[in-house]
């Protein structure tokens, strides 16, 4: 079973936190700790769930060995094709079978099943590089 992993990012603040964890009444954000790398991250600041979009991990990295999560923009080259998608909502696994975590950007670009040996690069994500995605 794989750890479900969020980061956030805080819409008024425009800003975008290493880790979140959801708390009863808010979101505690966090930064990334240089000094412990250990994926949890160094708490900063408590927010209210209405100001963040939390945004849960593939459980996938790129190439590059970042990790991927919703709302990255994603360059992928896969046998003859080459495309950039935004990452949606991780489907839910629970008793689901096989579903690929990016399935949704892989059917829309014409590949079905559960793909091995994509070629995935994170090049940065649909709130700090709106630019990135084309209408």
């Amino acid at each position: 079973m794989k750890e479900v992993r969020f980061r956030a990012w805080h819409a008024k603040e425009k800003r975008m936190y290493y880790r979140a964890y959801q708390r009863l009444f808010s979101v505690l954000l966090c930064d990334q700790d240089p000094l412990v790398d250990d994926g949890r991250g160094k708490p900063v600041k408590r927010a209210w769930y209405g100001d963040c979009f939390l945004l849960e991990s593939t459980g996938l990295t790129d190439k590059n060995r970042n990790e991927i999560f919703e709302g990255d923009v994603v360059k992928i080259n896969y046998k003859e094709k080459s495309f950039t998608g935004v990452v949606n909502a991780v489907p839910d696994t629970f008793g689901a079978g096989k579903i690929h975590p990016l399935r949704d950007l892989l059917q829309k670009n014409g590949i079905s099943g559960y793909p091995e040996n994509l070629d995935m690069e994170v090049v940065g994500n649909e709130f700090e590089n709106p630019g990135l995605i084309k209408k």
